[in-house]
């Protein structure tokens, strides 16, 4: 590689190119997809160590999953050799550099943007780079000062709706507690609220991956690749409950013992099933009482307690359209469901009309 475009990269990957070196960058990475591969591995090595804590960097560690990772796409891609490798470990020399002076001086002085979402509300915003963001209610979004220049991430707790705009060779990262959603161009839902042991993608448009311990029994971190109209679904790992009778809107079955990773193929009439929030609709499909309660709670800004966990485990189906009040929801899941309920300022108390 060329001393002046390994130059370029570094500056643009770090926000301190000219615009000279920043064109001879993206000249370079649009060559072919071998760049652009290349480019992605160096920018999200530097990212990851930038948006570290200074006291848990460790540049051995960060230098072993990089070159794993380069393994990886030897195997996919053939476009691993020695070259590439002796001026990868030149950069990651340069990046550990520059990620102690970044922590030390500029991180300090970096800007922060946090937007939140209360209880009982939605935001949409618009970022530096045109991509339009909605946040659900109990949500926040955090991202840098920096945002639309050198790197487009965000870091989201609860969930949102991105419409990404396309900006060439800068990927648009979503990070959550436990995983990294990576897109250029697209369309989708995330649900990650931390504490709740559900974690959701569901793509509308375009294609995304997800990247992360995937599996809770596995030692690594892997990627999935979602499409158009897929749904990826990760909890923890379970015991089987105990089998509940079922309650629904429509007619249903009892809920199994839930999958630690699935992934599934919607069609489009179940895409506001994941978007149906943004227009004030919620639907739910073969959902359980646990988990529409979450969902109640931080749309009508309440707190619900159920007071017998057989009530957990009721699947409900139906659509509620324009209703902005939690108790019209409950007295409509009353009339097929035996139970009753208390309401004391903003804390609701259920429990089964007769003993399950």
């Amino acid at each position: 590689m060329d001393k002046s475009i390994k130059t370029a990269l570094v500056n643009y990957i770090t926000g301190q190119a000219s615009e000279e070196e920043a064109e001879a960058a993206r000249q370079w990475i649009r060559q072919s997809p071998e760049n652009e591969a290349y480019y992605i591995d160096l920018y999200e090595t530097w990212h990851y160590s930038l948006y570290a804590e200074r006291d848990k960097i460790d540049v051995k560690k960060a230098y072993r999953k990089f070159l794993s990772r380069q393994g990886r796409k030897e195997k996919t891609r053939g476009i691993f050799t020695w070259q590439r490798a002796a001026a990868a470990v030149l950069l990651l020399i340069g990046f550990a550099a520059g990620v102690y002076y970044y922590n030390a001086v500029q991180l300090k002085q970096q800007t922060w943007h946090v937007v939140q979402a209360a209880k009982g509300t939605t935001k949409k915003l618009v970022m530096p780079d045109g991509t339009k963001i909605w946040l659900n209610a109990g949500s926040t979004l955090k991202y840098s000062g920096g945002f639309g220049r050198s790197e487009r991430t965000v870091f989201l707790d609860g969930e949102a709706y991105f419409d990404i705009a396309s900006k060439s060779s800068v990927p648009f990262l979503v990070r959550t507690a436990h995983f990294t959603i990576r897109d250029v161009g697209t369309v989708f839902n995330v649900k990650a609220y931390s504490g709740e042991e559900l974690f959701e993608t569901a793509v509308i448009e375009g294609k995304v991956s997800v990247e992360g311990q995937l599996l809770s029994d596995a030692d690594d971190e892997s990627k999935v690749f979602l499409s158009a109209r897929q749904v990826l679904k990760i909890t923890a790992l379970k015991k089987p409950a105990e089998s509940a009778p079922d309650t629904v809107l429509v007619p249903g079955r009892a809920a199994p013992a839930a999958e630690p990773l699935k992934v599934i193929q919607i069609n489009p009439s179940q895409v506001e099933v994941y978007n149906g929030w943004r227009d004030n609709l919620m639907r739910f499909e073969g959902n359980t009482f646990n988990e529409i309660v979450k969902i109640l709670e931080r749309k009508y800004d309440v707190t619900i307690i159920l007071n017998d966990e057989s009530l957990k485990n009721y699947k409900y189906t139906g659509t509620f359209k324009n209703i902005n009040d939690v108790t019209k929801v409950l007295n409509i899941i009353r009339e097929t469901t035996p139970i009753r309920y208390a309401v004391n300022e903003r804390v609701i108390n259920i429990e089964p009309t007769k003993k399950q």
